[in-house]
């Protein structure tokens, strides 16, 4: 009688459960016609995964709850990971309509009635929900609620696309979420690679992540365990050949959280930080190429190692191929981690003075506005501009200088005379049209502006330099793979950047090694820089396809006399070039061994006399090739070297031309300026000699050429003294 009794009382549990049952089904049908269609994934955030070029992970982001959670298609996930999920989980997920009513009892029964054991009876539509909508299933209430947001998933999504949902969202131990995560952070691969074997063992992590939580040793038994019960389920829906049955034994490699990449940092977050960077997570390749990188980030280290005794605690390198402006490696600091020299701070884009680095541009400038060409002679010797007198980086001054050997040297004063003659306001557009941020005005750097008298980036001052093998147009520096580089801004026309580029291949590498020659190593254009109270010391040019930047120096703006561009900052870039001499070789056609102009460029080669610059006259001793921009350049028939009549007898210059008594020599007539240049600087020329007596100052003026003034500077006043008037 007893019994018959617990039997009407579980009989009535058991009716009760269904009637809930079935008005959970009711109110649920109602949901289905009242609520609108929610967001499958909310306001939940995700994580970028950051690769290289070559799809190697760079950094996994993590999400903004502080959850690794990457979101990943359905499509990208290996069927057989999405079948061992679906056969742990939910087998009959393709036929119910987001809840299993069959289930659903059986559950009732065992949880409310005969109390056996608590069952779940969770669909993966109810799982879904119960992520999405952060519901606490336990009680009856939240239960309902749960069957009900799962019937609301299933009228507004497919099946795929709400399996595709959970398999983002599902825990698979400690802070992971989504299999897709759960693939790279355990395995180091894609979702689509997945193994049998790591596919069924992902898919009984989330029945349990906390005890299932491969990367520690009962958390890996514990998996281990499962996914024998889930091999079993396998063989039986599906078989197993014995190879692949073999495989189960052999334990998997597992990768903690904590052994996660972390390469290129300051290029990592920097590409995080850019706009979209990480706003809907997923997997950003970048143009970054980790051997590169890897190779850089040595050279710095080394180079600071080796010359920590001299006070250099940090340096930067930037490498960037200029025919697409893919930023190929990124060197921020010499250790991310070393707080000591503040290494967090990304020397890449932190704003210094380049030095001497932008004189390149100002000759480019001057090219272009018909001052200067590479073999004309310019003048190294002491001026003054009002209050200023400009100083070269050695205190003297060469005298008379071509144009390419006041670049190569980095002499100050002709750059300064070249800014004077040219303007501020030219060179400063200049810069803001090549993408220099923050300028101030023109006045504001004064003739210092040539001498890294302003602030910028390495990048900024990269994008420059690429835009002299790029026909002297800027371009904006790109960092993922399906980025393209703007339209960018002209600078200079095609002939000067390449005409800069042909004079900066003629500098003199610091070791004496040859620049480059075909088939052996890469054409080399560069220039150093050094800021003014020895804060800076710089080295950047053209490497065949690519350029490169090097920077030595301190974050915190400390001086230091080792701080020179040659002596501090070439050594390590000549160490990066010698290291990428081989690839570049292997990778690139022998064009790359030297700057040739493109095809159509307006420039020529031409024969100039070697000692003045100008077209040879007919007693030009010698003559060398020099590059010419027609209709541009300016240039003129040297008339330095001419032939005079000497007296035989008194070796005086005559003013007879009796071939008897005289005979013809040629001598240099230099301008006044130039001629009192070379004797400062103790440079022998081939002077007349003097008049001979007879000679009437008539004739004497005659032979000569007429007066110019030159070299008038704006900032001073000229007074003409009337005393001192010609009637």
């Amino acid at each position: 009688m007893r019994g018959r009794r617990i039997r009407v009382r579980a009989a009535a549990a058991a009716a009760g459960a269904t009637v809930a049952m079935l008005a959970t089904l009711a109110a649920g049908l109602v949901a289905l016609c009242l609520c609108p269609k929610p967001s499958l994934y909310g306001d939940t955030p995700f994580s970028t995964a950051v690769e290289d070029r070559g799809h190697r992970l760079l950094r996994l982001a993590l999400a903004g709850d502080e959850r690794y959670r990457l979101p990943v298609p359905l499509a990208d996930v290996a069927p057989h990971a999405v079948a061992a999920t679906l056969l742990y989980e939910d087998r009959y997920y393709r036929r119910h309509p987001g809840v299993n009513p069959a289930a659903l009892a059986r559950a009732a029964w065992s949880t409310y009635v005969t109390r056996e054991r608590t069952m779940g009876a969770s669909t993966i539509t109810m799982q879904l929900a119960r992520l999405r909508f952060g519901l606490d299933t336990r009680s009856v209430g939240a239960k309902l609620v749960q069957v009900a947001r799962a019937l609301q998933l299933e009228r507004h999504y497919t099946k795929d696309e709400i399996l595709e949902a959970y398999l983002n969202l599902a825990p698979y131990g400690a802070n992971i979420e989504g299999i897709g995560t759960a693939a790279l952070v355990y395995f180091d691969k894609p979702a689509a690679r997945l193994s049998l074997p790591e596919a069924l063992a992902l898919a009984v992590i989330p029945q349990n992540p906390a005890d299932r939580y491969p990367a520690t040793g009962h958390g890996y038994a514990a998996m281990d365990a499962a996914r024998q019960r889930l091999l079993a389920a396998w063989s039986e829906a599906y078989g197993l050949e014995p190879a692949a049955r073999a495989q189960f034994t052999l334990p998997l490699a597992v990768r903690a959280p904590g052994e996660l990449p972390f390469e290129a940092a300051h290029f990592v977050t920097t590409l995080l930080a850019e706009p979209d960077g990480d706003g809907d997570g997923g997997t950003v390749t970048s143009t970054l190429d980790l051997s590169l990188q890897r190779r850089l980030e040595s050279h710095v280290a080394n180079h600071v190692g080796l010359r920590r005794t001299h006070g250099v605690t940090n340096a930067s390198a930037m490498l960037l191929d200029h025919r697409s402006m893919a930023v190929l490696a990124a060197v921020g600091s010499a250790d991310f981690h070393d707080a000591a020299i503040a290494g967090q701070v990304d020397g890449t884009s932190a704003r210094r003075s380049p030095g001497s680095t932008l004189k390149p541009f100002l000759y480019g400038l001057a090219i272009d506005r018909g001052l200067v060409h590479p073999m004309t002679l310019l003048e190294d010797a002491p001026r003054r501009y009002a209050s200023y007198a400009p100083e070269n980086f050695d205190r003297g001054f060469m005298g008379p200088v071509f144009a390419q050997d006041a670049l190569i040297y980095s002499r100050n004063v002709p750059a300064i005379e070249l800014l004077n003659r040219l303007g501020l306001d030219a060179f400063h557009g200049l810069l803001a049209d090549g993408g220099v941020a923050d300028l101030q005005s023109a006045e504001h750097y004064g003739l210092a502006m040539i001498l890294g008298g302003l602030e910028m980036s390495m990048e900024e001052l990269v994008a420059l330099y690429a835009a002299l093998p790029g026909g002297g147009i800027v371009r904006e520096p790109v960092r993922t793979a399906d980025a393209e580089s703007a339209d960018g801004s002209r600078i200079l026309s095609a002939e000067s950047a390449f005409l800069v580029l042909d004079m900066l291949a003629r500098n003199p590498r610091p070791d004496g090694l040859p620049l480059g020659t075909q088939r052996q190593r890469p054409a080399v254009a560069w220039k150093t820089g050094t800021s003014y109270g020895f804060r800076d010391a710089w080295t950047v040019g053209v490497v065949g396809p690519w350029v490169l930047a090097v920077w030595v120096g301190n974050f915190d703006g400390s001086a230091n006399a080792a701080f020179v561009g040659r002596q501090a900052a070439a050594p390590l870039f000549f160490a990066i070039v010698d290291d990428l001499a081989d690839d570049l070789a292997a990778g690139l056609d022998d064009s790359y061994g030297k700057f040739e102009p493109a095809p159509g460029l307006n420039v020529v080669k031409v024969d100039v006399c070697a000692s003045t610059g100008d077209l040879p006259g007919r007693y030009c001793p010698g003559t060398t090739e020099s590059w010419f921009v027609p209709g541009v350049s300016p240039i003129a028939v040297s008339d330095v070297h001419r032939a005079v009549r000497i007296d035989t007898a008194t070796g005086l210059r005559s003013c007879s031309v009796d071939p008897r008594t005289t005979r013809e020599a040629v001598y240099e007539f230099w301008p006044s300026d130039i001629a009192s240049l070379f004797r400062a600087a103790g440079i022998a020329v081939r002077r007349p000699p003097p008049w001979a007596p007879e000679c009437e100052l008539g004739l004497r003026a005659a032979t000569g050429a007429a007066p110019r003034i030159s070299s008038l500077s704006p900032h001073l006043g000229y007074v003409l003294r009337p005393d001192r008037l010609a009637d």
